[in-house]
C-alpha cells in the first residue's frame, strides 16, 4: 500500500531552496548551541582550576600571593 501524501516530494526549484534553507538554519542553530555549551564547559574548567589554586570566593579580586622579586 502506498501513502502518496507522506512520501511525495516537490522537486521544484522553490521546494529545493526551501529545504536547503531549513537545513542551513538547523545547522547554524546547532552550531550556536554547541558554541554556548563549549563556553559553559570552558568556564567550568576555569572555575575548577581557580578553586584548586585557592581562589574560592568569586566576589574577591584575584591577587598574586607569590613574593615579589626585587
Amino acid at each position: 500500500m502506498k501513502f502518496p501524501l507522506f512520501f511525495s516530494r516537490e522537486s521544484s526549484a522553490a521546494a529545493t531552496r526551501a529545504r536547503q534553507d531549513r537545513l542551513e538554519k538547523a545547522i547554524s542553530e546547532s552550531l550556536r548551541v554547541l558554541g554556548q555549551m563549549c563556553t559553559k564547559l570552558a568556564d567550568a574548567v576555569e572555575a575548577q582550576r581557580l578553586t584548586r589554586a585557592g581562589y574560592t570566593r568569586p566576589e574577591r579580586f584575584l591577587e598574586r600571593t607569590d613574593a615579589k622579586k626585587g
